[in-house]
C-alpha cells in the first residue's frame, strides 16, 4: 500500500494520531484533542501551519515526527528555533528507516519555514538514533529537588504512621521557621492565576545578561501558560520596590503519590544571587502554604542559579530526568554549533521540552 507524509489534520487524523501515541508512550500520555489543537495549530510561531507530520499507510498512521517552533535568544540574537517532538514509529513497522525518514522530513520542513536550529531533549530510546544521524549533543540536563514535607518519605522508611507524622511535623516546623528567618524582607511576592503582561519588563531588563535560552517574553509565556486549555498554572512574582525582579511559573501535580510543584519557569537576573535566593525561597514558601511535599526546578549552568539552589536546600535528583540529553541540528548560517554547545551557556527550565507537556 502506498505511503505518504501529510501534515497533521486534527479533524481527519487525530484518532489515528492518538492511537499511535498511546502505543508509543503508554496510556498515561496526554490524549486531549483540545491540548493538541492549542499546542500545534494555535502556536503563534507557526509560519505555514502546524509542523507536525504523519506517515500514513492508507488511513493508518505508522510514523510521526514534528517541530514546535519558538524563539531562541543566543548572545543577543533572536533565532527561530523548534523543539523536536512526538517522534514515533508503529512497532509493527520498526527497522524500515521510518525514524530517519520522518526526521529528514522535519528538517526540510523546518528550512522551508525559516527555522534556524532544531533542538530536543532526547530520551534513552531516541538518543542513539540521533547520534547515528550525526546530531551533536549540547549538554546533559540536570534537575534539582527540594523536600518540603517528608511524611511520605518517612512512612516508606519507618513503616509506622504516627512516628512518620511526628517526624514530619518536627522537620516541617524547623524548616519553615528557618525559611521565615531567611526571607528577604524587602522583596515581596504575589501569586496570580495568569501571567501578567508586565513580565515583559522583567524579560527586557535581564535578557542581555544571558547567553542562550528560550525567549521568555509575554508573547511566549501567554501562549505557553495562559492559553493552555488543560492545565492551570500559578505565577509567582517577586517585587522589589514595586518592580518585578523575577518570576516563577508553577505547575502543581501528584507524582509517585506525593503532592509537588514544578517550577516550569524560573527567571531573574542570572548574576544576582540575592534575587535567585529570594525567588527560590518564594517557591519554598508557596509549597508550605499549599501543603506541597517537594519542589522541582531545572536550570542550566549559566550564571549563579545552580550554586544558589544547591546552597538553598535543593539537591540534584538521584536519577537523571527521562528526557535529559539536549541535542541540536543547525539549519541556517545564523548560528554556529559552538554558540550553543555547553551546559555552562544555557538557562533551561522544566517547561522546556516534551516532559512537562505530558507528551
Amino acid at each position: 500500500m502506498e505511503r505518504e507524509i501529510v501534515r497533521l489534520d486534527m479533524d481527519r487524523d487525530f484518532a489515528a494520531f492518538e492511537e499511535l501515541s498511546v502505543i508509543s508512550f503508554g496510556e498515561a500520555t496526554n490524549s486531549k484533542k483540545e491540548m493538541y489543537e492549542w499546542l500545534f495549530d494555535k502556536n503563534p510561531y507557526n509560519k505555514s501551519g502546524n509542523m507536525m507530520y504523519l506517515l500514513k499507510e492508507g488511513d493508518k498512521v505508522i510514523g510521526c515526527d514534528g517541530l514546535l517552533p519558538n524563539e531562541l535568544y543566543v548572545d543577543g540574537k533572536v533565532l527561530l528555533a523548534a523543539h523536536s517532538v512526538k517522534s514515533m514509529t508503529h512497532p509493527d513497522y520498526k527497522r524500515q528507516g521510518i525514524f530517519r525518514k520522518m526526521t529528514e522530513n522535519s528538517c526540510e520542513r523546518g528550512r522551508e519555514d525559516g527555522v534556524d536550529v532544531i533542538i530536543g531533549l532526547a530520551n534513552d530510546q531516541s538518543y542513539p538514533a540521533y547520534q547515528k544521524f550525526g546530531w551533536p549533543t549540547l549538554f546533559e540536563k540536570e534537575v534539582y529537588v527540594k523536600p518540603i514535607l517528608i511524611n511520605n518519605i518517612l512512612k516508606r522508611r519507618i513503616k509506622i504512621g504516627f512516628l512518620a507524622n511526628l517526624g514530619n511535623a518536627i522537620f516541617a516546623s524547623f524548616m519553615k521557621n528557618r525559611l521565615n528567618g531567611e526571607m528577604d524582607k524587602e522583596i515581596k511576592f504575589e501569586i496570580l492565576d495568569k501571567v501578567p503582561e508586565e513580565v515583559q519588563d522583567c524579560w527586557d531588563k535581564y535578557k542581555s545578561k544571558y547567553k542562550v535560552l528560550l525567549v521568555r517574553d509575554y508573547k511566549y509565556l501567554n501562549y505557553r501558560y495562559n492559553e493552555r486549555p488543560d492545565v492551570d498554572y500559578a505565577t509567582l512574582l517577586a517585587r522589589l520596590k514595586g518592580e518585578i525582579i523575577g518570576f516563577a511559573i508553577l505547575h502543581n501535580a501528584v507524582a509517585n503519590g506525593s503532592k509537588m510543584t514544578s517550577a516550569v519557569e524560573f527567571f531573574t537576573d542570572p548574576s544576582n544571587e540575592r534575587y535567585i535566593r529570594a525567588l527560590a525561597n518564594g517557591i519554598a514558601k508557596y509549597c508550605y502554604d499549599n501543603k506541597l511535599e517537594y519542589a522541582v526546578v531545572g536550570t542550566g549552568l549559566f550564571g549563579e542559579y545552580r550554586k544558589v539552589l544547591l546552597k538553598n536546600g535543593f539537591m540534584v535528583t538521584r536519577k537523571p530526568p527521562k528526557n535529559n540529553m539536549m541535542i541540536a541540528h543547525i539549519l541556517s548560517d545564523r548560528v554556529t554549533l559552538d554558540e550553543l554547545t555547553g551546559h555552562d551557556k544555557w538557562h533551561i527550565t522544566q517547561g522546556d521540552g516534551e516532559t512537562e507537556l505530558d507528551l
